[in-house]
């Protein structure tokens, strides 16, 4: 069975070595001319643009550091108020529910949203 296999593979690829063989190749000069290389760069729009993305990605970083400091914080006294047996953040509800509304339906949302 395999031999039949090897016949018809060696087969086929004669038969794509001629069709490759039988196409001409594209002509070698071209119209297209191009720019020395002192024309080619990206200028100073190109330098601006790359630094603005770059600080952009750096200050993100910090921002994100900073903001897993907290959670690790949080999390952090979470686990050690678990540990002793006391509420966290000195209620029964969690701090990100924010304070009980006077008439007790719930906690208030937050500023700037309905």
């Amino acid at each position: 069975m395999t031999g039949l296999l090897a016949v018809a593979h060696g087969t086929l690829l004669q038969g794509w070595g001629a069709v490759a063989a039988a196409v001409s190749p594209s002509p070698s000069p071209s119209s297209i001319e191009i720019p020395p290389e002192d024309q080619t760069s990206p200028g100073l729009l190109g330098f601006l643009v790359t630094f603005a993305a770059a600080a952009a990605v750096i200050l993100l970083a910090f921002s994100m550091v900073r903001h897993l400091r907290v959670v690790d914080r949080n999390a952090r006294r979470l686990r050690e108020a678990e540990e002793k047996g006391a509420p966290a953040a000195g209620g029964d509800t969690p701090a990100a529910d924010g304070p009980e509304r006077p008439d007790g339906t719930g906690p208030t949302p937050p500023r700037g949203r309905a």
